[in-house]
């Protein structure tokens, strides 16, 4: 009788049709086939993982995601520092492949692959050229100018570059280039540890690293744009300004033991030319020099300090602050006799005239 009055009733009719409608719905199976291609593209690019690779591990869930994972739509950072030492050309090769699913990615981040070569990181360069704003090599030690060049002349919306630690990467080509871009978006770059300002470099090779700093100076007096962040290229800067000061009071000091620590190197102070085996290098922080060997004796009095150890320098162990020798493998200039300085430089000034 009551089931009478129901299907008599419209209302109640209305409300038992749209339960049994709710009812479909709710058990109903939602797949993959049921989210357009744009909204895949959109969900797998909001996908936060630590590394790409998680992410083109979906590639197995259907040929539809592999295909999804290989446009250019989901891709805006490639991202491979966390695998740092692992990370080698085929890899990376085996990553970005021959399509153009990284040719839109603005941030490119490489930073401690010191397996990579100019090969690889120029293929992955050449695909994102015309997007990319951030590299960060860092660490990457294999590199060498030939990575430099191509930023420099494809890479033309970058605005930030990290070459820390590349130590073959040039320091005098960077800057060189960072003067040439006075019209790009460049605003920070980062060049502390390039081969110039890194582990044991030459006098001379220092010298032509002097020259360039000079310019990018006057370049940087002159320039009428709106100041921009130059990362550590200030600070790199005032290193070699100050180490060229030491230099220059090394080379004045011929007969006066002012600057060296032991019978070594106040004999090639006096212009008696060192031998292979007997090198020579200045510290940058206080302008004392001394020969290898010596200084490997006088590193036995390291201590730790903030968790780094330091190696006092012998001859400022009365003065405040502290001055340390350069760590093994720190940066230090390998000094030559003054005369035989003097010497080349006229001969170099005698050949561009």
């Amino acid at each position: 009788m009551m089931e009478m009055e129901d299907d008599d009733d419209p209302c109640a009719a209305s409300l038992l049709t749209y339960a049994r409608f709710i009812r479909r719905k709710s058990t109903a199976k939602v797949t993959l086939d049921d989210i357009n291609e744009d909204t895949l593209h959109s969900i797998l690019s909001r996908v936060d993982v630590e590394s790409p690779r998680e992410l083109l591990a979906l590639s197995v869930v259907s040929k539809r995601f592999r295909d999804a994972l290989r446009s250019s739509t989901v891709w805006h950072t490639l991202d491979l520092k966390a695998h740092g030492a692992q990370m080698t050309n085929k890899i990376l090769y085996g990553i970005i492949k021959d399509d153009d699913a990284f040719a839109s990615i603005e941030t490119l981040r490489l930073a401690g692959c010191v397996q990579l070569t100019d090969l690889s990181v120029i293929k992955v360069l050449n695909k994102c050229r015309r997007t990319v704003r951030e590299i960060d090599l860092t660490g990457c030690e294999l590199l060498t100018v030939e990575t430099a060049r191509f930023i420099a002349a494809n890479c033309k919306k970058v605005e930030r570059l990290y070459f820390t630690n590349c130590k073959r990467v040039p320091t005098t080509y960077v800057l060189k280039s960072i003067i040439q871009s006075a019209s790009s978006p460049l605003v920070d770059v980062r060049i502390n540890g390039t081969k110039h300002l890194n582990g044991r470099v030459d006098e001379y090779d220092f010298e032509e690293l002097l020259v360039v700093i000079k310019e990018y100076v006057d370049w940087l007096h002159s320039f009428d744009g709106t100041m921009f962040e130059q990362g550590d290229v200030d600070d790199c800067v005032d290193v070699a300004l100050t180490c060229e000061k030491h230099l220059q009071k090394w080379r004045a000091a011929v007969g006066e033991n002012l600057v060296t620590l032991c019978n070594h190197a106040s004999d090639l102070q006096d212009n008696v030319e060192r031998r292979k085996d007997r090198v020579c290098t200045l510290f940058p922080d206080c302008g004392h020099v001394q020969c290898v060997e010596c200084q490997d004796k006088e590193r036995r009095n390291m201590f730790r300090n903030n968790g780094a150890y330091v190696y006092p320098c012998p001859g400022c162990l009365n003065r405040s602050p502290l001055r340390c020798m350069p760590a093994p493998g720190g940066f230090e200039i390998a000094v030559h006799a003054p005369e035989a300085f003097r010497r080349r430089q006229a001969e170099r000034r005698d050949a561009r005239a």
